[in-house]
């Protein structure tokens, strides 16, 4: 079984750069959302789901829960990207939405993300926090 891959949703652009630095950073294979298949989720042991927030809607919580049954047994890493600051009140609501199922079994991180003009900067050192808790293992 391959150890782990990056799954991704952006609307804006945002997100697709940062799982495209992660994946290279981290040497693992990188799926949109809309294209990843059962088959794909059953050959990974660990999954880095991102994905953009919109208010405080998240694509990665209904991957979450459409796929739990696949990825409930592997080590989940959760990275929600947007213009609101991690203690904006939006921001916590969107990590609420996620199932606390979800939640309990998953690391979760909201990074800077940039929506017409607002937000950002998107920068690789973003990624830091969550980069340095993956190569904790």
């Amino acid at each position: 079984m391959a150890k782990t891959a990056i799954v991704y949703k952006t609307i804006h652009g945002s997100t697709k750069k940062y799982a495209l630095w992660l994946s290279k950073d981290l040497k693992c294979k990188v799926f949109e959302m809309d294209s990843v298949k059962p088959a794909d989720l059953k050959r990974f042991s660990e999954f880095i789901v991102m994905s953009g927030t919109y208010g405080s809607r998240m694509p990665l919580t209904g991957f979450l829960k459409k796929n739990w049954d696949l990825l409930k047994d592997k080590k989940i890493t959760i990275v929600a990207v947007g213009v609101a600051s991690e203690d904006n009140l939006w921001s916590k609501l969107s990590y609420i939405m996620i199932p606390r199922k979800i939640r309990k079994k998953s690391k979760y991180f909201k990074i800077q993300g940039v929506y017409k003009g607002k937000g950002g900067p998107v920068r690789k050192s973003n990624l830091k926090r969550v980069i340095d808790y993956l190569k904790k293992k």
